[in-house]
């Protein structure tokens, strides 16, 4: 059995008698959070007592179970994934894993490669109990093709619903409020337990401390190097030279948040530490100190490129970069020729060969042309994609389900804060505060609810464009713009794409990777 931390023991059925079992096998189930053990996918009621009984019909004994519950958390998740893979590296005979479906026993690519290993190196057997579907070195070309699918397609399922916390976090921002942990100088405090909310505020000693720290930068007369030994001396504190920098830079102090991931500037409604005046003065030292400045543009930057930042060199593995010559035409405008050759930033090469766009471009349609399939393998990944959609039917529903609830409640709670207005029950202010906070938290209910639709309408998206690649993809290449070459190429290939004497090598990623090998194709044209 296990405990609520998916500690594994030794199982012991009980019964008497028992036929004797000629293969041993580890059973691995999983439930990420609490929603999950709710609606279907419960470790005690649904996987363990399935996955045992199937090992009863498969004849096989479960030596160790592993169990991750929904309190494990993606650190303990990954520490006991990785302890069932080195126990069956480990023991020979033990020759058998049971999961109960694909996203189960896979979250990532990096899982299915490590699954993979398992499968051909060392002779394991792999079984998904709710998809029927066993795995081992000799499977056929269809049982692979529909793992491989179904990995594909979870995984890209599992980006979509990345995104609604992505859209929660946007929402916040533009709401003003702080949606990660608060800066040194600031804590979250709570100031309504009912619903629950909190605020930011400033803290003490930590804000007195920032601000001490841009009034003597500003003098000029330190470094930061100089100011973190300073203020550790001082105050007892563990600053380094890139924490004091940050400070300096954190334009949080000032009255804004900046997006980590975007960059876009969002006004916050939290107390400010420092005046703006204070704080352009700090950082224009800053940029005094740094001679390229810190919004300094490439001369090319604004010209697409379609593989900028994506291959690296063959020889050193610096970037492969791309060089534009400027042609002047007749009627006034100018024609752009794009070459590209390595950055050489370890001064490895003493020549540099370059390639043009258009060999780039040729051996990545020859690469492309690899993943034609027949009709009949089409049909087996149709029969996948029927197989995840069915999955993903069931985790809409409930989401929307779960939203509605919520909305509910929300609008329960204004139309109750309206009637204890009306009866003067409670003062105009405090309904008009705790109006505001209900328009806000539905508002986010409404953003989550677009970007769940979003999610499963890109499901059919994906699932239509992987048909298409299957069928087209050196084809749709010819036709894309810069900016679909680039997502092509990411969405194909494995990201040690390299170029050099031996040519453009690439490698298939996901699904593709399997067609690509099962096809014969020659990967690298080298």
């Amino acid at each position: 059995m296990f405990d609520n931390m998916g500690n594994s023991t030794p199982v012991n059925t009980g019964k008497t008698n028992e036929p004797q079992l000629t293969r041993k096998a580890v059973l691995f189930a999983r439930v990420s959070t609490a929603r999950q053990e709710k609606e279907g996918l419960s470790l005690d009621e649904i996987q363990l007592p399935r996955m045992r009984d199937y090992a009863i019909e498969q004849n096989l004994k479960i030596v160790r179970e592993y169990a991750i519950g929904e309190t494990g958390g993606s650190y303990k998740e990954r520490k006991r994934f990785n302890e069932m893979i080195q126990f069956l590296k480990d023991n020979p005979d033990v020759t058998d894993i049971i999961a109960f479906r694909v996203d189960r026993i896979t979250r990532n690519f990096r899982d299915a490669v490590t699954i993979e290993d398992l499968r051909i190196k060392y002779g394991k057997r792999i079984h998904c109990v709710d998809e029927r579907l066993i795995l081992s070195e000799n499977s056929r070309a269809t049982d692979l093709t529909s793992w491989n699918v179904k990995v594909f397609v979870g995984q890209e399922y599992l980006n979509r619903i990345k995104e609604d916390g992505l859209n929660t976090k946007i929402n916040k921002l533009s709401r003003g409020e702080l949606p990660w942990s608060a800066p040194y100088g600031y804590e979250f405090r709570t100031i309504s337990v009912r619903p629950k909310v909190k605020n930011v505020v400033p803290v003490e000693p930590a804000a007195s401390i920032v601000k001490e720290v841009f009034l003597l930068f500003s003098t000029g007369t330190y470094s930061c190097r100089t100011l973190a030994r300073l203020m550790n001396k001082k105050y007892g504190t563990k600053f380094s030279q890139g924490i004091i920098h940050k400070f300096l830079r954190c334009e949080f102090y000032v009255g804004f948040i900046i997006d980590k991931k975007g960059g876009k500037k969002y006004p916050h409604n939290y107390e400010k530490i420092i005046d703006r005046e204070l704080f352009d003065m700090v950082n224009q030292i800053l940029d005094k100190r740094n001679l390229k400045g810190d919004d300094q543009v490439p001369k090319y930057g604004g010209i697409e490129s379609a593989y900028r930042g994506l291959i690296r060199c063959e020889e050193c593995g610096c970037t492969i970069t791309p060089e534009f010559k400027k042609r002047k035409l007749r009627h006034g405008g100018y024609n752009y020729h794009k070459y590209y050759h390595c950055t050489n930033r370890r001064g490895t090469h003493k020549s540099m060969r370059s390639y043009t766009e258009e060999y780039l471009d040729d051996k990545v349609k020859e690469f492309l042309r690899g993943l034609r399939l027949t009709e009949a393998e089409l049909d087996e990944i149709r029969k996948a994609l029927a197989e995840a959609h069915a999955g993903k039917i069931d985790f809409y529903r409930e989401q929307r389900r779960s939203l509605s609830q919520k909305r509910k409640k929300l609008e329960a709670r204004q139309q109750e804060a309206y009637d204890m207005l009306m009866d003067k029950s409670i003062t105009l202010e405090l309904y008009n505060q705790n109006n505001e906070r209900y328009r806000n938290e539905l508002a986010e209910i409404q953003a989550q609810e677009a970007a769940l639709d979003r999610a499963d309408d890109n499901f059919y998206t994906n699932a239509g464009y992987i048909l298409k690649v299957f069928k087209y993809a050196d084809k749709l290449f010819d036709v894309a713009t810069t900016a679909e070459k680039r997502d092509l190429i990411g969405l194909i290939t494995c990201s040690n794409r390299t170029l050099g004497p031996s040519g453009l090598i690439l490698q298939g990623s996901g699904p593709f990777a399997r067609n690509l090998l099962d096809s014969k194709t020659k990967l690298g044209w080298g």
